[in-house]
């Protein structure tokens, strides 16, 4: 008995002082998992491996699209959905800014060119209804600044652009989301809102320069009486369109 009692006893000494964990320890590099851990990713919920929301079909009615499926960079702050605006009265019954789809892209043009300058576009209006049209003439029946809408029917000869989506209301605001200085505030019907009025501050004319620069090297031309207001005059008039608004949320 005691030939096998020396070598038991030395085992025994050698297990207690640690010296066989490399009998056992799993290497450095490779550090053991706890058992209910498992070894890869669990799949989403719903058992799909891609379970993110894909992005939807821009909506496109009549030729019209949604400014934010263009760029969604762009600031929409639908002066006509609120009571923010001339009349006091909301005018459009939900904020959706739809614009023709060439129109919109040569908005989006002007506005990396904005951007790379360190501004963004502020959009207040682009896509009107007639019916809408209709409302801001009997609010206020001043030929100067809102156009009678039967001035506009098809049989005047008159090129529609506000409600073929082919005019946008627009200003410009900085990095933080501030607005530059500006001739006027929007929809100031007063001598002082036309492009080039001498009395403003050399900071609004230079400003109104600048929007008037760029969106003119996109496509587009400033109104004589409105320093926001510009059209589309590369793009082929169409004729004029009375889509509700809610048309666009419908078609989602």
């Amino acid at each position: 008995m005691k030939k096998f009692f020396l070598p038991v006893l030395l085992l025994a000494l050698l297990l207690a002082c640690g010296c066989g964990d490399s009998l056992t320890k799993p290497p450095e590099d490779e550090p053991e998992q706890p058992a209910d851990s498992p070894s890869t990713p669990e799949p989403p919920s719903g058992g799909e491996e891609n379970d993110t929301e894909q992005p939807r079909d821009p909506v496109e009615i009549e030729g019209l699209v949604l400014v934010s499926d263009l760029d969604d960079t762009i600031v929409i702050d639908l002066k006509y959905a609120t009571t923010d605006n001339f009349t006091g009265q909301v005018i459009y019954p939900v904020a959706v800014a739809a614009i023709k789809k060439e129109t919109g892209e040569r908005l989006v043009q002007a506005n990396r060119i904005f951007q790379a300058d360190g501004y963004t576009i502020k959009l207040w209006d682009a896509y009107r209804p007639y019916s809408a049209q209709r409302r801001l003439w009997e609010v206020f029946p001043d030929p100067r600044y809102v156009i009678k809408p039967e001035d506009q029917l098809p049989t005047s000869g008159f090129k529609a652009r506000h409600y073929n989506g082919m005019a946008v209301d627009i200003t410009l605001v900085d990095r933080y989301g501030n607005e530059l200085e500006m001739p006027t505030a929007f929809d100031e019907f007063s001598e002082k809102a036309a492009p080039g009025y001498p009395h403003v501050s050399e900071e609004a004319r230079s400003n109104a320069a600048y929007l008037i620069s760029v969106m003119e090297s996109a496509g587009f031309k400033v109104a004589s009486t409105e320093w926001w207001h510009f059209n589309d005059v590369t793009g082929t008039p169409t004729p004029y369109l009375d889509i509700p608004l809610e048309a666009f949320l419908e078609a989602r």
